[in-house]
Parts: structure tokens; C-alpha cells; sequence
């Protein structure tokens, strides 16, 4: 593959990459900030811009005592 060439990942991919479900993963695809495209019925993001997303987001869990 040459460098102009696009990597998308499905939502089956974004599932196994997370370790998340069908339900959480369609959620992320349906932020308003997540730069998904839908192709047809089906949701696609490319490689470069869900490694570009997951790097300038902070996880955050809150402990309760």
C-alpha cells in the first residue's frame, strides 16, 4: 500500500480494538466529536483519525470510597 492509501475500521473493528460492546461502540459512532463517516448502512472511521481521537482523550475513573 502506498502512503495516500486509507485504513478504515468497521465497528466491529473499533469493538475488538476497545474490548467494548455493540451497544458502547455505536454510541462512540454517534458522538458528535467522534470523525466517523457512514458509507451506506455501515459506519466506517479511518486508522489515522481513530488513532488521532484515542491519543487526545483522557480517560478519567473516579474511585468511591
Amino acid at each position: 500500500m502506498g502512503n495516500n492509501d486509507l485504513i478504515f475500521y468497521t465497528t466491529a473493528d473499533i469493538r475488538k480494538i476497545l474490548g467494548i460492546g455493540n451497544k458502547t461502540c455505536l454510541d462512540l459512532f454517534h458522538r458528535a466529536d467522534f470523525p466517523c463517516v457512514k458509507i451506506g448502512k455501515s459506519f466506517k472511521i479511518t486508522k489515522d483519525k481513530f488513532n488521532e481521537y484515542v491519543s487526545t482523550r483522557r480517560i478519567l475513573s473516579e474511585v468511591h470510597d
